[in-house]
């Protein structure tokens, strides 16, 4: 059976180093006068950038809300460098299996479409991905697998269910997000939250980290009768 896998990038596939990225977004909020709010503890795990940043701005207008978007990729890419990022264990392993199997495998995250270029093309992944969605315009996580679902069959030229898609992600909104759409819902705890968190909410697959992620897909099929 045709799978097409998509990955959520932070907690998923890498990790920004914590000062680097919250110190950059820190800096552009006090360039456009928002000193007093903190980013340093709020919890961004799941969200997408275009939510986080509408909340830090307070439901800004269209015209601030680009201005403040064009400064923090320009920022990104000016100061995000390879050793900035730590790539988790497995990745690399996971993706060669991937590519070995000719599978469609594409990106569902909440990062800004340029976010995520920059970031995987600084550890030399980018081009491992063929299609995705992004949190450029969506506020709700959940609005991104039928974004996915729409590239995935315009640049296939193949007829898909929404459960053949396999979103990989590391936070109960990936899970969450993945059901909405129903989709296979893979969870790995390499994020900010347990194994036993993440199970409690029911995905169809947890691992401990992508070192498991070939393994388990013999084991899955299996028990979902394909």
């Amino acid at each position: 059976m045709k799978r097409a896998y998509l990955f959520d990038i932070d907690g998923t596939l890498l990790k920004v180093q914590h000062k680097v990225n919250r110190k950059l977004i820190q800096r552009i909020l006090e360039r456009f006068g928002i000193s007093h709010i903190s980013v340093g503890n709020i919890d961004f795990a799941g969200k997408t950038d275009r939510d986080i940043f509408s909340d830090l701005l307070n439901q800004p207008e269209d015209e601030l809300f680009h201005q403040v978007k064009q400064h923090y990729l320009q920022e990104l890419e000016r100061h995000l460098s390879a050793e900035d990022i730590h790539v988790f264990d497995g990745v690399h392993d996971s993706l060669d299996y991937l590519q070995k199997k000719t599978a469609w495998t594409g990106l569902l995250t909440g990062n800004f479409a340029r976010a995520a270029k920059i970031k995987l093309d600084a550890i030399g992944l980018h081009e491992r991905f063929r299609f995705g969605a992004f949190g450029d315009d969506h506020h709700d996580r959940n609005d991104l697998p039928p974004s996915a679902f729409e590239e995935l069959v315009r640049k296939s030229g193949e007829s898909f269910h929404p459960s053949d898609m396999v979103i990989i992600g590391d936070t109960p909104r990936d899970i969450e997000c993945a059901r909405s759409f129903g989709s296979v819902a893979i969870a790995v705890a390499t994020g900010t939250y347990s194994h036993d968190e993440l199970a409690a909410c029911n995905p169809d697959v947890v691992l401990t980290s992508l070192t498991e992620f070939p393994e388990w897909i013999e084991g899955f099929t299996k028990k979902a009768g394909h």
